[in-house]
């Protein structure tokens, strides 16, 4: 090599190795995120009224970690798409010979091997890479999605259990009461054993129905807490807006048309199919040769020579028919899956649709028919007791199974409205306007942020 290349030369590769990125340690605390966890709070509304679900999401969203792993997949993705656009490397080779006959020199050469980045392949590879980043969006979405639905269930169990534990206790009173008083005349001989004991029977069911649900309450605010990303002491003596119904226009065969469309489960199973379908254009694609340039430079006694080659890596024998056969099956295969995704997709929002009627059939009775006829019972036999026709045992039993008969209709409320929880989640759509303005921006923003 001339003298007046050297420094040259030299120059390059210092310029090269000055451009690298340095390595940059991260290492792990595995007490990071507890201590994170333990100290971690929520921020009191705006104007201090009980929490709607707008409200909560938005808090999910910054605490859940589940949220912050399917952002950092998505940046991760998008990462990955932005490197797809990067040519693959060349290759260079350097060569040097001693040559002993006179003149005694050296000699210098340089070989390149640069892959022609172009065509079919260069398209579906950065086609590919920009379709996985749009799945990592749509996986995105399904968490958030799935962190909504368990505050929503959440919510719901604790508004419901609040309200149960009152009505509980209310009846576990009247039960008690009755108890004592059938115990007293069982005592002084006036009644037969067998009532006493059908009515600690009675009084001990009351108790394990508080029981029961202080325990649905103690696991909604376990639940609340995890969707939250909060501890469970943070959200205890959380106000909580009643939860939001189904709204009486709802079209549900339109809306189900529509979550079989734009759900991002089918959003992604749409994507997969494109992934196949570029999979198989680039199967296609290497039916052909790959070509590869190798321009050179050798410097052989005095003489400077630029030598050029030209590398072909040929396809397979069969000329790539067996990886083309198989392709199609992959994407005949994402077709099917796509159907199938959206045959769950329909499946659940009718399942939602008839569990939300059936529970709906079940409040309308409890109210028209089981509540009116424990109050003229109970009515009729207080008035009885004043005229003095019936005993306070039979007073206290009309009045617990009036008790009783608004404890069901609190059931039968609290399935209608996780049925509405679960036709939410079937046709991925809130009923909140504000939560579903609230998703909206949410996998906008993060979209635009890449």
């Amino acid at each position: 090599m001339s003298t007046s290349l050297k420094p040259l030369a030299m120059a390059i590769v210092g310029l090269s190795l000055s451009a690298c990125v340095g390595y940059a340690p991260a290492p792990v605390r595995l007490e990071a995120y507890p201590d994170h966890r333990a100290a971690a709070r929520l921020s009191a509304p705006a104007d201090g009224h009980a929490w709607t679900g707008a409200e909560l999401l938005a808090e999910a969203l910054r605490n859940n970690p589940a949220v912050a792993e399917a952002a950092a997949k998505y940046r991760t993705a998008r990462a990955a798409a932005k490197v797809s656009h990067v040519p693959p490397p060349a290759s260079l080779t350097l060569t040097a010979e001693f040559a002993k006959s006179e003149p005694k020199q050296w000699l210098y050469g340089a070989v390149s091997d640069i892959p022609l980045d172009i065509g079919g392949r260069r398209k579906e590879r950065i086609g590919a890479a920009d379709l996985a980043a749009l799945q990592a969006l749509y996986d995105y979405g399904e968490a958030v999605w799935t962190v909504r639905t368990a505050l929503a269930k959440a919510r719901t169990e604790r508004t419901f259990a609040d309200e149960e534990i009152g009505q509980a206790r209310a009846i576990e009173a009247v039960r008690q009461a009755r108890a004592d008083r059938l115990d007293q005349r069982v005592a002084a001989g006036e009644d037969d054993r067998s009532l006493a004991l059908a009515a600690r029977g009675e009084l001990e069911a009351a108790r394990r129905r508080v029981s029961d649900a202080q325990g649905r309450r103690a696991a909604a605010d376990a639940a609340l807490a995890g969707a939250l990303g909060v501890p469970v002491s943070a959200v205890r003596d959380l106000r909580l807006a009643p939860p939001t119904t189904a709204p009486a226009n709802l079209d549900v065969p339109a809306a189900a048309r529509a979550a079989a469309l734009t759900r991002r489960d089918v959003l992604r199973a749409v994507v997969d199919y494109d992934l196949a379908e570029s999979a198989l254009r680039l199967e296609i694609a290497k039916q052909y040769p790959e070509v590869r340039i190798g321009p050179g430079y050798t410097y052989d006694h005095g003489v400077a020579k630029l030598p050029f080659n030209l590398a072909l890596t040929l396809p397979p024998q069969d000329l790539n028919r067996a990886a083309i056969a198989q392709a199609e099956a992959k994407r005949t295969e994402a077709g099917r899956s796509l159907e199938a995704v959206q045959a769950a997709a329909l499946s659940a929002v009718d399942a939602a649709e008839a569990a939300l009627t059936s529970a709906g059939v079940a409040t309308t009775r409890v109210q028209t028919r089981d509540i009116p006829n424990a109050d003229a019972l109970a009515t009729a036999t207080a008035r009885s007791l004043k005229a003095g026709a019936a005993d306070r045992v039979d007073d206290l039993g009309a009045r617990a199974l009036a008790l009783e008969a608004r404890l069901t209709l609190l059931d039968a409320r609290k399935a209608q409205a996780l049925a509405g929880v679960d036709l939410e989640d079937a046709l991925r759509a809130p009923f909140d306007p504000a939560e579903l303005t609230l998703l909206e921006t949410t996998s906008r923003t993060l979209g635009d942020g890449q």
